[in-house]
């Protein structure tokens, strides 16, 4: 129990809760902590959610499957980042994507009544929850931008500008894979490689394994 409490408070629906509210909510709670090898499918696309998940240990991934064959990867979810929160109150609740274990992982899932429960006792847990559903709203919209860009151009160039912005530094680590960062901007890798080469040549970019630098900000395109 007590390697559940600290797994969770660094989990943003509990963070600053008192020790004395996370324990009543662990002791009430109908919840259940499942494990799934790497490779397993934890949800499938178009499944109905009737719980929240948080993810204890491992890497999972969400991903789309288009009729085409294209795969976009949404999100990568790491240890205490959570899934379901949103779906689980919609009338429409069943999965948009397919989530699947990328590490082993291990998953606490927790009933819709028990959140309401905790919602309804605890401000502080509500204060979290609501600001949790903001934070994933802005992703989704950045998501959204992201995806509606004409151009492989403009979809690198963006990604750097927010990771500038974020990194507050024009050499910007990159965290992701190539692989990754394709997805996540929803377009092919030997493109996405394709066009970093072409900035490069101009003299806008340049990059090395994790690594790179913009060297003339001027050149974007304006959002």
């Amino acid at each position: 129990m007590n390697v559940l409490s600290d797994n969770l408070k660094r989990c943003i629906l509990f963070e600053d809760m008192k020790c004395e509210d996370l324990s009543n909510f662990l002791n009430m709670s109908n919840y259940t902590i499942k494990k799934y090898p790497k490779g397993n499918v934890v949800v499938i696309e178009g499944s109905k959610c009737e719980e929240l998940g948080i993810l204890l240990e491992g890497l999972l991934e969400v991903q789309t499957l288009y009729p085409s064959g294209k795969l976009l990867t949404f999100a990568q979810l790491r240890p205490v980042e959570i899934f379901g929160e949103a779906i689980l109150f919609s009338k429409v609740n069943k999965f948009p994507a397919t989530i699947g274990a990328i590490k082993d992982s291990k998953i606490m899932f927790i009933k819709k009544e028990n959140l309401i429960n905790c919602l309804t006792n605890c401000h502080k847990f509500m204060e979290n929850f609501l600001e949790l559903l903001s934070n994933k709203l802005l992703i989704l919209n950045k998501k959204v931008k992201m995806l509606s860009l004409e151009s492989i151009r403009k979809k690198i160039e963006n990604f750097l500008i927010e990771e500038y912005k974020k990194q507050g530094s024009n050499i910007i680590k990159v965290f992701l894979s190539r692989k990754e960062m394709a997805e996540h901007m929803g377009i092919q890798r030997p493109s996405l490689s394709r066009e970093l080469n072409k900035m490069r040549k101009e003299g806008i970019i340049e990059f090395e394994k994790k690594v790179i630098i913009i060297k003339d900000m001027g050149s974007f395109s304006k959002f």
